[in-house]
């Protein structure tokens, strides 16, 4: 380990440190400062990929017209509409359990794909959600006791069917810091039209939520 001495006296000092690349590695520098010692050594992080499909997925959507019911959860398409009176909401989460990612991790990159099934003039954020649900539960009624973020991670058109993309990296680095990833809140945020997308329970795995993931550790 390389040791730095530094002065008494207060002083800026700059290190660069070279890095080196392979496949599936990286190398970060550390600083740690003593009482009147800069000391640096290296770190090794290893870089990979944990792509989530249906499999690790859960999914619903809730309905303002039936405040009670779950059946969201096992639909086969997720209804969003801004209709007054008759909204409805989407959500979608993954299980990062299998990736084996430790809270010091941190993802690279991450985008949710997702396939609008019934199109519509409507623009859909995604809202980070940072608190539990399930599937199986979760109700209009119940929304109002999760935790949902008030400024919308990204969007997308559902003016026409087919595959649609959002980066999601941030959420994703933060979810993966906290140890779980509770997903995203769905809904049009300008339009008049009730849209759908495809579920996890979809007969069609190409219509089926799905999220690529790269991530160092």
């Amino acid at each position: 380990m390389r040791r730095f001495r530094i002065t008494p006296l207060r002083l800026a000092t700059a290190i660069v440190i070279s890095s080196g690349v392979s496949v599936g590695v990286a190398y970060a520098a550390t600083l740690g400062l003593g009482s009147n010692k800069l000391f640096a050594w290296s770190q090794t992080l290893t870089k990979g990929t944990c792509n989530q499909t249906s499999t690790t997925g859960d999914d619903t959507y809730v309905q303002q017209l039936n405040p009670t019911s779950t059946a969201g959860g096992t639909a086969t398409t997720l209804t969003i509409s801004p209709i007054a009176a008759t909204q409805d909401y989407a959500f979608i989460r993954f299980n990062l359990s299998g990736c084996s990612i430790p809270t010091t991790g941190g993802a690279d990159s991450a985008v949710l794909t997702v396939n609008v099934r019934t199109a519509g003039a409507d623009t859909i954020s995604l809202f980070p959600v940072t608190s539990s649900w399930s599937s199986s539960t979760l109700t209009w009624n119940g929304v109002s006791g999760l935790t949902i973020g008030s400024t919308a991670t990204g969007t997308f058109s559902a003016s026409s069917t087919g595959t649609k993309t959002v980066t999601v990296t941030t959420d994703v680095d933060n979810a993966i810091k906290a140890g779980n990833l509770w997903g995203w809140e769905l809904r049009a945020t300008s339009g008049t039209a009730s849209v759908a997308i495809g579920a996890a329970e979809n007969g069609t795995a190409a219509n089926r939520p799905s999220m690529t993931l790269s991530y160092e550790k």
